[in-house]
C-alpha cells in the first residue's frame, strides 16, 4: 500500500513538472507592427528556455518574465505571420497571429532644400534622405513621378525648370504608402554679393558684379537710373553686359581719380529685385 501511494505521488509530481514546462499562449501586445517593433507574448509560465517561432524564423526573447516574453519583430515582408512557442516539450499547439505592417516612407531631409532658379546642372541636384524605403520606391515632385537614382536610403534627382516658389517632394512605396510632403524652394530673387573693379581703359573701366539669379534680360539700376544693355560699339555710353547667372559687367564712363559711392540694384523681368548694394568705386 505504501509503495502504491509513493508511486502515485511520484507520478503526480512528474505530471506537475510537465505541466509547468508547457507554457500557454494568451495573447500579443501589440498584435501588429513594423520591423523593429517590440512585442510582448502574454501567457506562461515562462522560464527563459522558450524560443519564439515567428513564421519560419526562430527568435530568442530579449526579456523573460514569468507571465510574458518580449521579442523584436524581424525585417520581413508585409503580411500575417503565425506565432508559436518552441520549448523542451516541442512546439506549442496553440498559435497566435501577428500582422506585420511596413511603416510609410519618411523624408528625413532635402539637401539642398533651396535652389536658385538660374543655376547649373550640379546645383540642381538634390539628395533626399529617407527612412522606410521599399524596393521600387518612387519620388514625386508636385504629385508627378520623377526619375531618381537610389543609393542606400537616399534618392538623388535633378530639379527640372520650375516657377519660383515652394514645391512638394514626396516618396511613395509600391504598397501605396506615401510620406508627408517636404518643401523645396525655387528662388529666383537676384542678389548682388560683391562688386569689384575689372579691366581699366583710357576713358572707362569695368565693374564686375557678382551674385546669383542674374538673367540675360535683367536690368541694372545705378544711382536710380537704368544702365542700358547696348552693343559694345556704342562708345562713351555706360552699358551692361550679361555674362552668366552669377556675373554682370557694368562698363562705366568716365574714369575718375576720386572714389565715389554708387548704389546698384538688379531687377529681373518677373518683378523680383535685389537689395540695394552700396559700392565705393573710382
Amino acid at each position: 500500500m505504501k509503495r502504491w501511494l509513493l508511486t502515485c505521488a511520484v507520478l503526480l509530481l512528474m505530471s506537475g513538472v510537465a505541466l509547468a514546462q508547457a507554457p500557454r499562449l494568451a495573447g500579443l501586445a501589440p498584435a501588429s507592427g513594423g520591423p523593429g517593433s517590440r512585442v510582448t507574448v502574454l501567457g506562461g509560465p515562462f522560464d527563459g528556455s522558450e524560443r519564439i517561432l515567428f513564421g519560419d524564423r526562430l527568435l530568442a526573447p530579449s526579456r523573460v518574465e514569468p507571465a510574458r516574453l518580449t521579442f523584436t519583430v524581424p525585417a520581413l515582408p508585409e503580411g500575417e505571420y503565425l506565432l508559436a512557442l518552441q520549448s523542451m516539450q516541442g512546439i506549442s499547439a496553440a498559435t497566435l497571429t501577428f500582422r506585420l505592417i511596413l511603416p510609410p516612407p519618411e523624408i528625413l531631409s532635402l539637401s539642398p532644400s533651396q535652389i536658385d532658379g538660374c543655376s547649373g546642372f550640379e546645383q540642381r541636384r538634390v539628395t533626399v534622405a529617407g527612412r522606410g524605403l521599399q524596393a521600387g520606391v518612387q519620388l514625386l515632385l508636385n504629385g508627378a513621378a520623377l526619375d531618381a537614382t537610389r543609393t542606400g536610403d537616399s534618392l538623388l534627382f535633378n530639379v527640372p525648370d520650375l516657377p519660383a516658389g515652394l514645391h512638394q517632394v514626396q516618396l511613395r512605396n509600391p504598397n501605396g504608402q506615401m510620406s508627408l510632403a517636404v518643401a523645396l524652394l525655387v528662388d529666383t530673387t537676384p542678389e548682388i554679393r560683391s562688386v569689384a573693379v575689372g579691366a581699366e581703359f583710357l576713358n572707362h573701366y569695368q565693374l564686375i558684379i557678382s551674385g546669383r539669379n542674374f538673367l540675360f534680360n535683367s536690368r541694372l539700376i545705378a544711382d536710380g537710373r537704368q544702365v542700358p544693355a547696348v552693343p559694345a560699339s556704342s562708345m562713351q555710353v555706360d552699358r551692361l553686359t550679361y555674362v552668366d547667372c552669377n556675373s554682370l559687367i557694368y562698363h562705366r564712363y568716365p574714369v575718375s581719380s576720386q572714389p565715389r559711392t554708387v548704389l546698384l540694384q538688379v531687377l529681373n523681368p518677373d518683378g523680383r529685385e535685389s537689395a540695394v548694394f552700396s559700392a565705393t568705386i573710382p
